[in-house]
Order: C-alpha cells, then structure tokens, then sequence
C-alpha cells in the first residue's frame, strides 16, 4: 500500500486482528463487506443512530477509492477506519 500523508492505517487496531486471520478468512470477510456494501447501496440497511449513520457515509468515499483511481484508497481506509474507531468509543 502506497504511503499517504496522514493515513497510517497500521495504528488501527482493526489491522491487528486482520494480522490473526488465515488467507482464505481474508477471503470471506472481503465477500461479506462486498455483499454488505452492495445492501447498504440499495438502501437495504439504514443507520439507527449518528455514529452509524457516520460510519455508513465513511463507506461511500472508500467504495469510491477501491473502484477509482490508483493511490486513494489508503487515506480513504484511514478516514474510514478512525470514523469506525470513533462511533465505536461513541456508539
């Protein structure tokens, strides 16, 4: 993953656990956020609080790195993984 000033994603401790899962776990929890974003997208799952709906808007900017041009995702992952940080200590 390219650097990005700004975006370390390493400090999350989201990576930690990912750090403890088999390739092929990798692989299913990569299937079950593609399938989950596809409903969130369809207006399928609906924000019940502030912190969830903060998280489910931080979704949309990373969707549109992962599909988008090549050096974005790691800043939009870094705003993500703390907007999940931060609903969490609120939530």
């Amino acid at each position: 993953m390219p650097e990005s000033i700004g975006a370390d994603v390493r400090q999350s401790p989201v990576v930690s656990k990912l750090a403890g899962i088999e390739p092929e776990g990798v692989t299913a929890l990569a299937l079950a956020a593609l399938a989950l974003l596809d409903a969130i997208n369809a207006g399928k799952l609906v924000a019940t609080s502030a912190g969830t709906r903060a998280l489910l808007e931080a979704l949309y900017p990373l969707q549109d790195a992962l599909h988008g041009p090549e050096g974005r995702l790691p800043q939009a992952l870094a705003a993500f993984l703390a907007t999940s940080e931060g609903a969490a200590d609120h939530g």
